[in-house]
């Protein structure tokens, strides 16, 4: 196998081992959490760690994407590196000192616990991107198992046993935070990167002047993906958005994977990039990723209502009908992502901040039309044409520095193959089983090439490994 396919495999085993295991004990949570909490309760942590995700780059500075991006150049000092980041992130935390009595002043709900998971999410997320940049993916992978099962074993304590609510949800996450740095630092052993010798505003300034143009990125990535919680909350209340949110769980698997098999390609994103034939290695890997995106839709929708009467309970069950289209809404934000890392490999991170606008536009625009019509259908079609927006434009405008070829007789096929099941689906169309499986079949016979080449290479990797 080509060495940059085989570090790209490797990685990504790497990270499966560890985002599996530790999403898969999230993802068994959610009927603990349907049972013992009310759909307005899920409703409102759900907004509450929504919120957690909006002001993390803000509050940081996104120093963390900056972090990793310049510890893979190999002339960079890893000690300079992490200690400049480090200053940046203890700027976070004098921030969120200050803020905490005006907040309290206002009185903002829950607004310590807030501050507390907030500052720990930016210290872990420095640390993970330190982690993996320096090629510690074994490490990187591992803290997310460990804070998976410290959250699963604290829910059950504080739920089940305690039946603490929402307060018990929270400690729960503050404590998996901390277990999880806890973790990560002891096995890298991470004070031996911290040399306040190298402090220099210079190098902060060069990181940040990387960093901050990734933040109103991120708050319009959060406006094309979460701001939908938001309009649900107004116009449909928060019993809706609980619905909304466990109906997301579904789609989070879709991201899961994409997430495993990103953080290796960030990797080999940034050290191919600068070969000659980076855009037949792109291409490919892009090809490879639409496909298997588009197999998985097609299961997940095949078995979605009888996994759902099972998985949750029946006051959550309704939230089938949602999954549906916030599917599609995952993939087309996993394409636009795989796209955006040609910006982040070119350093070119400007033109990431243009096109998520532009879908964030789209997105807030939809909401704000269909969520009073339709009500939370609004939501997943407003994600969808979102970031579909947001994959097409990056597409092409990464032309200027990497041409990346799509097979499109085959992706467009696959998607009206979709759209169709999702159709079935949703209008209770007679012997809907049987035209679901028939399409699925279709589906898998249109991609059965990139099935067969991503089989061979994750087999041939497993037998070269033994």
């Amino acid at each position: 196998m080509n060495n940059r396919y085989k570090k790209l495999v490797s990685n990504s085993l790497v990270f499966a081992i560890g985002n599996l295991g530790s999403k898969l004990i999230g993802f068994l949570l959610v009927p603990l959490y349907t049972y013992v909490l009310t759909t307005s309760q899920y409703g409102t942590v759900d907004v509450l760690t929504t919120t957690v995700s909006v002001f993390l780059p803000i509050s940081s500075l996104s120093i963390f994407d900056a972090v990793f991006r310049f510890i893979m150049d190999k002339n960079e000092n890893k000690k300079s590196v992490f200690t400049n980041g480090l200053l940046v992130t203890l700027y976070s935390a004098a921030l969120m000192i200050i803020a905490y009595p005006i907040l309290l002043f206002f009185k903002v709900p829950l607004v310590l616990p807030f501050l507390i998971i907030l500052f720990l999410n930016v210290l872990l997320s420095i640390l993970q991107n330190f982690t993996r940049g320096i090629g510690f993916v074994k490490i990187f992978a591992l803290t997310g198992i460990v804070n998976a099962i410290v959250l699963g074993l604290s829910n059950i304590l504080f739920l089940v046993i305690f039946k603490l609510g929402i307060p018990g949800y929270l400690f729960s996450i503050i404590f998996s935070l901390l277990c999880s740095i806890i973790f990560i630092s002891l096995s890298t052993r991470i004070w031996k990167f911290i040399d306040l010798r190298y402090t220099s505003f210079k190098e902060i300034k060069r990181f940040l002047k990387y960093s901050i143009p990734l933040i109103p990125n991120s708050l319009s990535w959060w406006l094309t993906n979460d701001a939908s919680r938001f309009f649900i909350l107004f116009f449909v209340g928060v019993s809706g958005n609980g619905l909304f949110a466990v109906s997301n769980k579904i789609p989070t698997i879709l991201s899961v994977f994409f997430s495993i098999f990103a953080q290796a390609w960030q990797i080999s994103a940034v050290s191919e990039f600068d070969k000659d034939d980076a855009s037949e290695f792109y291409s490919k890997v892009f090809n490879l990723l639409i496909s298997f995106s588009f197999i998985l839709i097609a299961l997940f929708v095949l078995f979605l209502k009888p996994f759902m009467q099972i998985y949750v309970s029946s006051k959550f069950f309704q939230s089938w009908e949602y999954v549906p289209v916030l599917l599609l809404a995952a993939t087309f934000s996993n394409f636009s992502a795989f796209l955006g890392t040609t910006y982040l490999a070119a350093k070119r991170t400007s033109g990431i901040f243009s096109t998520t606008v532009f879908g964030m536009f789209i997105n807030v625009i939809a909401c704000w039309i269909l969520i009073p019509v339709i009500g939370v259908h609004g939501a997943g079609i407003g994600g969808s044409l979102g970031f579909l927006t947001v994959t097409i434009l990056r597409y092409f405008q990464t032309k200027r520095f990497l041409i990346i070829t799509v097979d499109w007789n085959k992706s467009i096929l696959s998607f009206i193959m979709i759209l169709f099941m999702t159709g079935v689906l949703l209008m209770h169309v007679p012997f809907s089983y049987l035209l679901n499986s028939i399409a699925m079949i279709l589906i898998l016979i249109v991609n059965r090439q990139q099935l067969l080449v991503i089989s061979h290479k994750m087999i041939g990797f497993v037998l070269k490994r033994k």
